[in-house]
């Protein structure tokens, strides 16, 4: 299943871009909880990983203003 362009949800390799994080971190912190309270939330299409756009971008506005 394909989302649409104009879709709300990025997948996670896009996400990782956004945040400036390789995929390969996204992935570890996802299963090892890390950061579990403040990661947006994910959901499973066709064994593919999506994020909310809005969601990552949330995280990562609350992420550079912790550093």
């Amino acid at each position: 299943m394909r989302l649409p362009q104009n879709s709300d949800y990025v997948p996670a390799k896009e996400a990782a871009a956004i945040l400036g994080l390789s995929p390969e971190t996204l992935r570890f912190w996802r299963y090892t909880g890390k950061y579990k309270d403040m990661l947006p939330p994910f959901m499973h299409i066709s064994r593919k990983i999506f994020y909310k756009k809005a969601d990552v971008q949330r995280f990562s506005e609350i992420s550079m203003s912790a550093a």
